[in-house]
């Protein structure tokens, strides 16, 4: 079989590239709101990638799906902090410590609010530092807690987890 021409493909390059900007969203955002968790998966990560490249209609999207996902579903809120990750606005981060000040660490949100750590970690310091400052300074964390704050603030990684 023959390669098939991709010249009717407005978001395809002429070198087969997938250009993100012009990459129609509408079918992405009904599969992440789907019942099926892989698509959905799949919608988020297209969806971040596509907020990565500047595309605003996904970061209103992604912080739209965020928000509606319910409180304790932490394994689509995970997917959902993962696609943030590309949003780097203030809104993204005023919403990712609201939900720090909002979860209570235990076992079972423990990988959830170190990913979203990770996320925060990653975003521009004039963008995360105030947030930072004012979790390490608030003692109804526990000191350990308060430690990841600062090794974030500090930007000892993305890639301090504590294990």
């Amino acid at each position: 079989m023959g390669k098939r021409p991709l010249s009717g493909v407005p978001w395809i390059t002429s070198e087969g590239h997938v250009d993100v900007l012009r990459v129609p969203l509408e079918s992405t955002y009904s599969k992440a709101v789907g019942a099926d968790p892989l698509q959905a998966r799949n919608a988020l990560r297209l969806l971040g990638c596509a907020a990565g490249y500047g595309r605003m209609e996904a970061i209103v999207f992604l912080l739209g799906f965020f928000v509606s996902r319910p409180p304790e579903d932490w394994e689509m809120r995970i997917e959902a902090v993962e696609a943030l990750r590309f949003c780097r606005t203030r809104e993204a981060a005023d919403l990712l410590f609201s939900e720090i000040r909002r979860v209570k660490y235990s076992n079972t949100t423990r990988r959830y609010l170190d990913t979203i750590l990770d996320v925060l970690a990653l975003f521009p310091r004039e963008l995360v530092q105030e947030g930072f400052e004012r979790l390490c300074a608030d003692t109804s964390f526990s000191r350990r807690t308060r430690e990841k704050f600062e090794a974030c603030l500090d930007r000892r990684g993305p890639s301090w987890r504590w294990r």
